[in-house]
């Protein structure tokens, strides 16, 4: 039998925001049962992940953070001067506001036109008013609004909560429910609106994300009988279908809640709990092989939603960073230390990190 070895990582806590952040790696062979997830337990802080991108993470635990978990660096932001994220974590101590709906309208970008291993980044924070969206920016130093300014007259559709933005190809993707994008380049900070159209159906289950397969923005829409994968056409701007897969893991009578979390273009990550039980069930299928095959329980119970984000290691740096030490900020240690690479990483990777000049 063929015996295939992937790997993914996720890194993920609940949407409204959690004591534990949780991290797995996952690159065992698809028939094997056996699986190692970690998780970092940070008592007496809630945690909020709100995005990943290119090894780095945005985060926000008692103050809002830019952390690269391989080189054990970040960067603590000021987000007074954003008018979304100064609205969400407003409450007593700054506990977060309403996260899970408003959350999604952060997008987090690392600038990969820079050849060296120092890179920028941007935060991009979109404002949604009735048919009007607004943009405002962040490049770590100070907080400003897009010139650019969208008005949707005639497609008076809302973004798609709990639905995080795809950066793809310079540009940060939102969809809306009616299937269209509002897309920002984060270089030139121009937006635009994609008329896509897409109009699911209800108790349908949706994930917008990209396939690194063949490079193109997908939309997975999931029913009790199939789950259909949908990539968006460059040249007409339509979504089409290009795959179906028959849900078999659905059951009325067994299963409490289901969704599909992630996709790459060749794995799809299927998560479901069932009635008993107290905790819920993650199932990869393979896009090649077409087959469910490895899975390892979420640890999250059904009524929380989750935000899962796609985790790669990446080497660089970003200007006026600081090196994590227990002793000063002991919470973003322990996550570091969750994601621990520092066992298959370069000696000296590990000494530029030690060193680097901030």
């Amino acid at each position: 039998m063929k015996k295939e070895t992937f790997n993914l990582r996720f890194i993920y806590t609940f949407s409204k925001g959690a004591h534990f952040v949780f991290y797995q790696p996952f690159g065992s062979q698809c028939e094997s049962m056996s699986h190692v997830k970690t998780f970092a337990s940070i008592p007496g802080v809630r945690s909020y992940i709100l995005g990943s991108c290119s090894g780095h993470l945005l985060l926000y635990t008692s103050g809002l953070y830019v952390v690269n978990p391989l080189t054990k660096r970040f960067r603590l932001l000021d987000h007074s001067g954003s008018m979304l994220l100064a609205t969400i974590f407003n409450g007593p101590n700054n506990k977060a506001n309403n996260t899970e709906d408003r959350a999604m309208c952060v997008g987090f970008a690392l600038d990969q036109s820079r050849a060296t291993t120092i890179k920028r980044f941007k935060i991009i924070c979109i404002l949604e008013t009735h048919t009007t969206y607004a943009f405002e920016i962040s490049d770590g130093n100070s907080w400003r609004f897009s010139e650019t300014i969208i008005t949707t007259t005639n497609s008076k559709s809302e973004l798609t909560k709990r639905m995080k933005p795809v950066y793809f190809e310079g540009t940060l993707h939102w969809l809306r429910n009616d299937g269209s994008i509002i897309a920002f380049n984060i270089e030139t900070e121009q937006a635009r609106l994609i008329p896509s159209v897409f109009h699911p159906e209800p108790e349908m289950k949706l994930l917008f994300t990209l396939d690194d397969k063949i490079n193109r923005l997908t939309l997975i829409s999931g029913t009790k009988n199939t789950i259909s994968v949908h990539t968006l056409m460059g040249d007409t701007s339509k979504w089409v279908l290009a795959r179906q897969i028959e849900n078999v893991l659905i059951t009325d009578s067994e299963l409490e809640y289901w969704n599909v979390v992630a996709y790459d273009g060749k794995h799809m990550v299927v998560r479901d709990k069932e009635k008993d039980s107290s905790t819920g069930v993650a199932h990869v299928y393979n896009m090649e092989d077409n087959r469910w095959g490895a899975w390892w329980p979420t640890a999250c119970q059904a009524k929380y939603n989750l935000d899962v984000f796609r985790f790669t290691p990446f080497f660089s740096f970003f200007e006026h960073t600081e090196l994590v030490e227990d002793s000063t900020n002991e919470h973003l240690a322990r996550i570091m230390r969750l994601i621990d690479t520092t066992k298959r990483t370069n000696p000296v990777f590990r000494l530029m990190a030690l060193g680097y000049d901030k």
